[in-house]
């Protein structure tokens, strides 16, 4: 199979545990790019942290952001946007002041907050990598409820976080009863909550549909619960070794992991070899 497309999450997947990309995997991206290959980052970040990355890797690529909720191209010019509804922002906020448990409101480029905690130098870390002016912002909302009306139109995703996992489950088992949205994880001290039938595997099937190229002719690696439909929709599914059981389970093959260059090993196996 000549594949024309691969998508990479990021984090612990493309990213070593440092956050950064090796040598060896930019290489080997560079490669599949010079052999015609779409390079697509899909990943549950926020799209201007993506994009970001765009300086390491060394060329622009087709961005999945925020779980599938946002596509857009390589000049930045948006493909596919999937923006929450209020009435799902409104109760998925008081069950999480209901739990007492902090949570975050995602745009392409902005994180809103009730607070701001440790849970934003993440995003501040992040910035120092970069060189180029797409920062992630950050903004606290003391009063998310009443600020909401003036959000309605940029939010993507609300991402929920708590060290106690039964915590975590309560919250999500109240919220599934919302016909209206999809949740699903990327860690285990968090759930992500996007419109329903919004996933990375949507977005590939829609960017797979605008280039033109059939879901055979696809690679996706990935680690976690966000990734499985990604996965499981493209040609050849697969799992980088640190990945977590549920991901193996659905994966056609698994690769090398994220500290290994486990991205360089599925480029050379599958797209340099061929």
């Amino acid at each position: 199979m000549q594949y024309k497309l691969i998508a990479i999450d990021m984090d612990d997947t493309l990213l070593r545990h440092d956050k950064t990309i090796s040598k060896e995997n930019i290489e080997a991206l560079h490669k599949a790019r010079g052999k015609g290959v779409y390079v697509v980052i899909s990943t549950g970040r926020v799209f201007a942290s993506a994009y970001a990355y765009a300086d390491m890797i060394g060329f622009r690529t087709y961005i999945i952001a925020s779980n599938g909720a946002l596509i857009r191209d390589p000049d930045n010019n948006t493909i596919y946007e999937s923006l929450l509804n209020y009435d799902s922002m409104v109760e998925i906020i008081k069950v999480c002041q209901k739990y007492n448990t902090y949570f975050q409101l995602i745009s392409d480029k902005t994180v809103f907050s009730p607070e701001i905690t440790n849970k934003f130098q993440r995003y501040a870390e992040w910035n120092e990598l970069f060189k180029t002016e797409l920062k992630v912002n950050v903004q606290e909302i003391k009063e998310p409820l009443k600020e909401l009306d003036k959000l309605k139109d940029s939010i993507l995703k609300i991402i929920v976080f708590n060290d106690d996992v039964e915590v975590l489950k309560s919250i999500r088992e109240e919220l599934s009863k919302n016909a209206s949205i999809q949740i699903t994880s990327s860690y285990m001290d968090n759930i992500e909550i996007v419109n329903k039938g919004v996933s990375k595997g949507r977005a590939l099937k829609i960017l797979g549909g605008y280039l033109g190229i059939e879901r055979e002719e696809i690679i996706a690696i990935g680690d976690s619960e966000n990734d499985i439909e990604m996965i499981k929709f493209a040609g050849l599914g697969v799992a980088v070794e640190n990945a977590i059981d549920e991901v193996k389970k659905v994966a056609d093959f698994i690769t090398k992991s994220n500290m290994e260059d486990g991205v360089k090993y599925v480029i050379d196996k599958f797209i340099l070899q061929l």
